[in-house]
């Protein structure tokens, strides 16, 4: 049975706020939220805290779950994230995904990426091309941003994810299991992606919007590749630079 809250002070109110906003509080509480109707529905089998739902919604028969609360449309106002929700707001505890490395799989490194539409956009595509899994060091985005649940569509939940305190240490492990790790960057050195010969056991690392990835990894990778592109443009955005690196990774294995 639903109950109903129109008080911003309420402990679910405060709670879910804070989830919106602070790494740490998703941390400490294990806990993740997300918004739309479409994203809610996709994480329906994951362990579910509350379902948030505006007063004026009409969603109440589509949610038929003790954990739905209603909320008029103010306070839903002052949590949601978009400019114009569709009176929505699913909070989960965070899944366990495994991450594996397996033989004869394409994986990819995310190095300090810094912006949630670009790591969103990084694992919808290694979910896309069909990824083996996916490394992010941990002084990039929280995965569980809001912003990165809804732009990848629930595609982060189909992937398993490894969060390293230590890229140098992360390409020796892969190195370990007979990988060969590419890093993208440009370079003197560095060979056009259409000459670059990948393996079944390719990683690619992609490195942060502004800096690039880290100097120190960039020599301990196998080979440095670029993407050929118009002089008229200085650069690609990394999201999809990787989605288009990705593509080439698929094609060394069957899907």
């Amino acid at each position: 049975m639903e109950k109903t809250i129109n008080s911003k002070d309420n402990k679910l109110i405060k709670l879910v706020r804070k989830l919106f906003t602070d790494k740490k509080v998703r941390n400490e509480m294990n806990m993740f939220v997300c918004e739309t109707v479409r994203v809610v529905d996709m994480c329906l089998n994951f362990k579910i805290v509350n379902i948030l739902i505006a007063s004026d919604s009409k969603y109440l028969t589509k949610y038929n779950q003790p954990e739905v609360v209603i909320v008029n449309s103010k306070i839903f106002a002052s949590l949601s994230d978009l400019a114009n929700s569709d009176g929505v707001i699913g909070v989960f505890f965070k899944p366990k995904i495994p991450f594996a490395i397996t033989p004869n799989r394409p994986y990819v490194i995310l190095d300090h990426i810094q912006n949630p539409g670009n790591l969103g956009s990084l694992i919808r595509s290694a979910v896309a091309f069909k990824m083996g899994g996916i490394v992010i060091t941990n002084d990039s985005v929280d995965i569980y941003h809001p912003q990165i649940i809804r732009s990848t569509m629930g595609a982060i939940f189909k992937i398993g994810i490894s969060i390293s305190t230590n890229l140098l240490n992360t390409i020796a492990l892969f190195k370990q299991n007979n990988f060969v790790v590419y890093a993208t960057a440009l370079t003197k050195d560095a060979t056009d992606v259409n000459a670059v010969k990948f393996t079944k056991q390719s990683v690619v690392i992609f490195g942060n919007e502004g800096n690039g990835i880290d100097p120190q990894a960039i020599k301990q990778c196998d080979q440095t590749i670029y993407i050929p592109i118009s002089s008229d443009v200085n650069s690609l955005n990394v999201g999809v630079a990787g989605g288009i690196i990705m593509q080439y990774l698929s094609a060394k294995w069957p899907k």
